[in-house]
């Protein structure tokens, strides 16, 4: 049997089936190696090599200054040119991590065998011989699994880039793409995040840093390990010595640096950055966002915002720290919670507030702390936090009267007592012995039987109507409404206030002035939205009423924090001092703060707003000066002054008595001249259902008393040929201009 098998290998057929044998073997290989040609091939060259030169970017929230309040990012990565990189920062790269980038192809064969060679001795893929090409390919297309396929598709679309770019593009392309650890991207990003400082400004020792830890950027991480970060430099620095980037001299000099690491930068979440990225998705899509690069230019001062995030924290901390505190404190909570985070949305157990201001000039929002700590709760109180008000209303209730009834600041209002909870009836604020104040005495007071006299008399309709008209936001049209028994955010009650700065024209707040892309072009820009909703003679009456509030009535804690200049505003304390609130205004800005619990609780006993919200707001304010300095504020035409007066006893031979000046000067409109309405509250109206509304005259004497002698000089204005003062009609003179009808049309 071996004799003719030895036979068979000896004839001539067998050595020509072996021949054909390894021929065929041959055909099939390259068959094999052809095919193979033509499916990676043909998947590099279908591959979009916009992929290779555009990548994600990172989109940066600045404030009015140009400060940074948040990036966006999927990748934290800033685009940079190539002379917008340090030479030494490219030969580190191509020394460390592809020694013949500028002398292959796209693949090195040496790097190949020598990984072939490892990985056979491993018995699997254990090292890779990937060439900076192979990287950025890698990278572009984004595989990260470890099979021949990816390797195959990797080294075929290196191929095709080297035909598409330039050396110097590839080089930049993959430094604005490779990872540098924790989640920069990119040296642009890199640079800045651990040296504070641009890519061209990199000295040898830094790029000697980076280039070393791009291998590993989480274990070689200079902040987490300082050693292995060291070691990844001195390795760095010396394949740039043997490659002949830098002379040993050089080399021993930058081994010798130590490295000026910049802190650790990570921009803390706020509510203000929240609130600018909520409102970007609604003008933008979620991918351009995260990855488009952009530059969100917001109406935030971030000086002003660090100020009021420091002053509330620093107020609520004293709140808790009265004797007799009754809650939780926030110190508390974090101690006996560690480090537990507060899902979402939710609610803290211990005292919370907000802050929101607004530019008079254009209704950009220059602060919003919409509590004390974002990552603590993400809930924003300032633009979500609905709550009553209390008696900020009533600055409309009196707004509202100016119009409909023909008020002034000398009008009298009967304030005596009645149970509030039966003025929805008009017999309940009827009086047999009323006591009159003022409507200034009454505001800077906030005198609640008064304000719900007003409101009735004036009608609860229009009054309902006209806060529509300056916040936007409808509340019930009840009584109850006049003393803050509705629900609005700081954000929408500061809105409303903003009329009486701004001369009766609502300004709607906005936060983002405008959005760029990376190279500069403008794709939305914010355009003002403006409405008048009081005449200009009206809201200066109610905002000059409001100065005496801050300076004679319950806001007088501002002044005690500093605040200088015009000032006008409002306190606001609702039932069993569960909320606090202030809202004011100077020329620039109008603001407001709140205090609260999430969850409605007696804050303190004797928490007025006097005592909590107005000091915050005057802290804060006070600082706010230095850049937003009050000017005085200037009435517009159609108003003049008048001096209220007095009858005093003359005793003496004689006797008799005289008129002296009493109180300070007020202002009326040119409209009122001839009377306005001189009481509110008076019995003699009480049969009447029209309104409750008492004489007119410049002194309202007791024959001009009720509605009949309120009539009676609006018919004498009438026969004179003056401009009467109905809200429904506008004068025909233009000295003498009237209020913007303020009540809703009749219901056909």
């Amino acid at each position: 049997m071996t004799y003719w098998l030895q036979r068979i290998r000896d004839s001539w057929l067998y050595e020509r089936l072996r021949a054909s044998w390894f021929l065929s073997s041959l055909a099939g290989i390259a068959v094999l190696v052809v095919l193979m040609c033509v499916y990676y091939g043909g998947w590099a060259l279908a591959f979009d090599m916009r992929n290779v030169s555009q990548m994600p970017l990172t989109t940066v929230i600045y404030d009015r200054n140009g400060a940074v309040l948040q990036r966006i990012f999927g990748e934290d990565r800033i685009m940079v040119t190539s002379d917008q990189i340090a030479p030494t920062m490219k030969e580190a790269v191509v020394a460390t991590e592809d020694q013949r980038f500028y002398h292959h192809l796209g693949i090195d064969p040496i790097g190949i065998f020598r990984a072939a060679v490892g990985d056979l001795l491993h018995k699997h893929i254990a090292s890779g011989a990937s060439t900076i090409t192979q990287q950025l390919a890698r990278n572009s297309a984004q595989m990260s699994q470890r099979t021949i396929d990816r390797k195959l598709k990797e080294i075929f679309l290196a191929f095709r880039i080297e035909a598409t770019y330039s050396k110097d593009q590839i080089l930049t392309f993959y430094l604005n793409r490779v990872f540098f650890g924790r989640h920069y991207y990119g040296i642009g990003a890199a640079a800045d995040a651990y040296f504070g400082k641009q890519p061209k400004d990199l000295t040898l020792s830094e790029s000697a840093m980076l280039a070393g830890i791009i291998s590993g950027p989480n274990s070689f991480s200079p902040w987490r390990s300082p050693a292995k970060a060291r070691e990844a430099k001195a390795r760095a620095l010396t394949r740039m010595a043997e490659r002949g980037y830098i002379t040993p001299a050089e080399r021993d000099m930058a081994m010798d640096q130590p490295l000026a690491l910049r802190p650790l930068q990570e921009i803390p979440g706020t509510h203000a950055a929240e609130e600018a990225q909520a409102q970007a998705t609604k003008l933008l899509s979620s991918e351009a966002l995260t990855k488009g690069g952009l530059k969100i230019y917001t109406t935030i001062d971030l000086a002003f915002q660090q100020t009021a995030e420091a002053e509330l924290e620093q107020q609520l901390e004293s709140v808790e720290e009265t004797p007799g505190y009754a809650h939780p404190t926030r110190a508390e909570f974090l101690h006996n919670l560690g480090d537990l985070e507060v899902e979402g949305k939710g609610s803290v157990p211990y005292l919370q507030g907000a802050f929101i201001a607004v530019s008079n000039a254009d209704g950009g929002i220059l602060a919003l702390v919409g509590g004390r700590s974002y990552e603590e709760s993400h809930f924003d109180r300032a633009t979500e936090g609905a709550r009553q008000v209390g008696s900020t209303m009533k600055p409309f209730v009196y707004a509202n009267a100016f119009d409909t009834l023909n008020i002034s600041a000398l009008t009298q209002v009967d304030h005596s007592t009645f149970d509030l909870r039966e003025s929805d009836h008009l017999s309940a604020v009827q009086s047999d012995n009323p006591d009159y104040i003022t409507v200034r005495q009454a505001l800077e007071r906030s005198d609640n039987y008064a304000a719900e006299r007003t409101v009735i008399a004036s009608g609860v309709d229009s009054f309902a109507f006209l806060f529509q008209q300056a916040s936007g936001v409808t509340i019930p049209a009840y009584p109850s409404s006049a003393l803050g028994a509705c629900e609005l955010t700081p954000l929408q009650l500061v809105s409303a206030f903003t009329i009486f700065p701004n001369q009766g024209v609502k300004i709607t707040p906005y936060l983002i002035e405008r959005i760029t892309t990376s190279d500069g072009r403008l794709i939305y820009q914010h355009i003002d939205e403006r409405k008048r909703v009081l005449s200009p003679q009206i809201a200066f009456q109610i905002a000059n009423l409001l100065q005496g509030v801050v300076d004679n009535g319950t806001g007088r804690a501002v002044r005690d924090q500093g605040v200088t200049g015009d000032i006008g505003g409002k306190t606001g304390t609702t039932n069993d001092f569960k909320d606090s609130w202030f809202v004011g205004f100077s020329s620039e800005i109008t603001a407001g703060t709140w205090i609260g619990f999430d969850r409605p609780q007696t804050i303190m006993d004797g928490g007025f707003a006097s005592r909590l919200a107005a000091p915050l707001w005057g802290r804060i304010m006070a600082q706010a000066d230095e850049h937003y300095l009050p000017q005085p504020f200037v009435a517009p035409p159609g108003l003049f002054q008048v001096q209220p007066t007095a009858i005093q006893q003359v005793f003496g031979f004689f006797g008799g008595s005289k008129q002296v000046a009493s109180g300070q000067p007020e202002y009326l409109r040119d409209d009122q001249r001839s009377s306005y309405l001189a009481k509110i509250g008076d019995p003699a109206s009480a049969s009447n259902s029209a309104a409750m509304a008492g004489g007119a005259g410049a002194t309202g004497g007791a024959d001009d008393g009720g509605v009949f002698g309120w009539v009676r000089h609006r018919f004498q204005q009438w026969t004179d040929d003056a401009p009467a003062p109905d809200s429904a009609s506008l004068p025909d003179e233009p000295d003498a201009p009237r209020a913007v009808p303020v009540a809703p049309p009749p219901v056909p």
